[in-house]
């Protein structure tokens, strides 16, 4: 085989599809992780105003970047008693490489809450 048959067209062709998908991992986005934290209300009390603000500004006033900022519930059951948390949590996803000072602020992954519902925020 010589160097000239290496540089052919025909081996371009070849080889140029099983390349092309390769292509596209150089500007793949970061990882990310979906964290959750406690929305602060309880039961029988009116939920605090704009609950998912407050927190995605302690992540902000940390320096941590955090997007898509929803609300859920925990899916756990829990007694139905007067002041006791209602099981709501505010909802972000962040570059992977914050998870540790996110847990820093008591956010926690929400793969540790395998009941819970995420949905868009009243």
């Amino acid at each position: 085989m010589t160097v000239a048959s290496l540089t052919s067209p025909r081996l371009l062709l070849l080889v140029l599809p099983a390349l092309l998908p390769l292509g596209g991992c150089a500007g793949a986005a970061a990882a990310s992780v979906t964290v959750y934290t406690a929305a602060g209300s309880r039961q029988c009390e009116a939920p605090p105003p704009e609950p998912q603000a407050a927190a995605v500004a302690r992540l902000v006033a940390a320096g941590l970047e955090p997007r898509s900022p929803r609300c859920g519930h925990d899916g756990r059951m829990r007694a139905a008693m007067c002041g006791l948390a209602d099981g709501r949590i505010v909802v972000v996803d962040l570059p992977a490489s914050a998870l540790d000072g996110a847990r820093n602020l008591g956010w926690k992954p929400l793969s540790e809450l395998p009941d819970a519902r995420v949905q868009a925020c009243d």
